[in-house]
């Protein structure tokens, strides 16, 4: 079958804008699951049920103590802001409202699938109403998309469909789309939007954008205007806490100084989550244009193992060493051990029950790094049969990972863009613009 992960973006590269960090150029496509020859389909078995499930099986907050309920928060790990308030806020309340931001993409990589799902099912543990943002109208600013909200929602849903199958607990969790939020609440929502636009320059707004596709000089004004829209978004819902990724510090922080400044009596508790580094040693290997750079939801058991096997792991180095987070944030809060056989030396098995157990035997040189490697490679191959196996045998799976896919087409707006900013970078070189555009459909 023909590769269906094939999916092309813009021109940006390393620093693209948090939705092109979603959407990627793959050079050199890796297969999918779906290119698994369906005759073997059968010799793959589900597990008896995803530990990242069980780890998010609710327990009545009333029995837990606040104290059991901010751990089970806290082992999210990554950052707090305003710890005090939320240790507070678990005494207080048995149900605290957490919102979680998404913005869909169509290439889902494990942070966004895998370890969403291990959050998602810790902040229910800890007994929080769950409601994730689909934050589906921001995705506009995909070079690919434009606003065709119909081909967003369906990547939305293809997202969706991804943490089913990963074993996230989504009948405690409700899904909020923003659009449909801005069409039900627009008299709340722009002025909002509005104010925040009024209170800060647009210098500071265009340093939130770090979308490549535009130069210096020629940027949009719509990405000046998203961080009013994502910062009245943040204000705007009722929630008592926050899930983002670390790399959403700035706009959060940005969120809260505008709260401050409007005299907001309540600002809610916010969890910031580590993110995955890339897995290659080489720059190059790190643009968006290579799916090598990271391990993707649909990729196929041989991709995953090829990707794993070329990653940088040095011995005996732990301070640095990118991929021993990738043992650190997934396998670890997965399984709660990892298992480990020494193919290198005497061929014994080793069980760590925690990462400083297992850092401490790295470091002292005990451990292969090619044992570590094929150690993560057995358990990220694990967690994702389960996946593998609902993409291929179901049908509605099936149907929204073809719905979810991009054509190889930048939008006119953003070749507009591009053209200008080449014109603004080499006046003197002339852009036959016919040409230019025959090249993007």
């Amino acid at each position: 079958m023909a590769d269906i992960a094939y999916s092309a973006c813009c021109a940006g590269e390393v620093g693209a804008s948090r939705v092109l960090n979603c959407a990627h150029t793959r050079l050199n496509p890796e297969a999918s699951m779906f290119e698994s020859n369906r005759a073997d389909q059968s010799k793959i078995s589900t597990m008896d049920g995803p530990p990242a499930a069980n780890i998010g099986l609710h327990r009545d907050s009333v029995e837990a103590s606040s104290d059991d309920r901010f751990a089970a928060l806290s082992s999210i790990g990554g950052e707090y802001i305003g710890e005090d308030k939320l240790r507070l806020l678990l005494k207080k309340k048995i149900a605290p409202v957490c919102y979680v931001w998404f913005e869909p993409c169509d290439m889902m990589d494990i942070e966004q699938g895998i370890m969403k799902t291990i959050y998602v099912n810790k902040i229910i543990q800890a007994g929080c109403t769950v409601k994730i943002l689909m934050a589906d109208w921001f995705l506009q600013q995909h070079g690919m998309i434009g606003n065709d909200l119909d081909k967003i929602r369906d990547i939305g849903n293809y997202n969706i469909e991804m943490w089913k199958a990963t074993g996230m607990n989504l009948d405690r969790v409700e899904l909020v789309w923003f659009s449909d939020e801005l069409n039900r609440h627009a008299v709340n929502y722009w002025p909002l939007a509005v104010d925040v636009s009024r209170k800060y320059s647009m210098e500071k707004m265009a340093s939130y954008s770090r979308n490549r596709t535009y130069g210096p000089q020629t940027i949009p004004a719509a990405e000046i205007f998203y961080p009013c829209m994502q910062v009245a978004a943040i204000v705007c819902q009722k929630a008592d806490i926050w899930l983002f990724s670390m790399d959403q510090r700035d706009i959060v922080m940005l969120a809260r100084d505008y709260a401050e400044d409007i005299n907001r009596e309540t600002k809610p508790a916010i969890i910031l989550h580590n993110k995955l580094p890339l897995l290659p040693e080489d720059p190059d290997m790190n643009l968006l244009r290579y799916t090598a750079r990271t391990l993707f939801m649909d990729d196929a058991e041989a991709a995953s193992n090829r990707k794993i096997k070329m990653a940088f792991c040095p011995p005996k180095v732990t301070v640095c060493n990118e991929f021993l987070e990738y043992i650190k944030y997934v396998i670890f809060p997965w399984f709660g051990k990892l298992e480990l056989v020494e193919k290198k030396g005497n061929g014994s098995n080793k069980t760590y029950a925690s990462m400083e157990d297992f850092v401490v035997d790295y470091e002292s040189g005990n451990l292969n790094s090619e044992d570590v490697k094929l150690a993560f490679r057995k358990g990220i191959n694990n967690i994702l049969k389960p996946v593998r196996v609902h993409f291929i045998s179901n049908t509605e799976a099936q149907t929204l990972y073809f719905a979810r896919k991009l054509q190889d087409k930048i939008a006119a707006d953003t070749l507009k863009i591009m053209l200008q900013n080449r014109e603004i970078d080499s006046p003197w070189y002339m852009v036959d613009e016919s040409q230019e555009r025959s090249k993007f459909g």
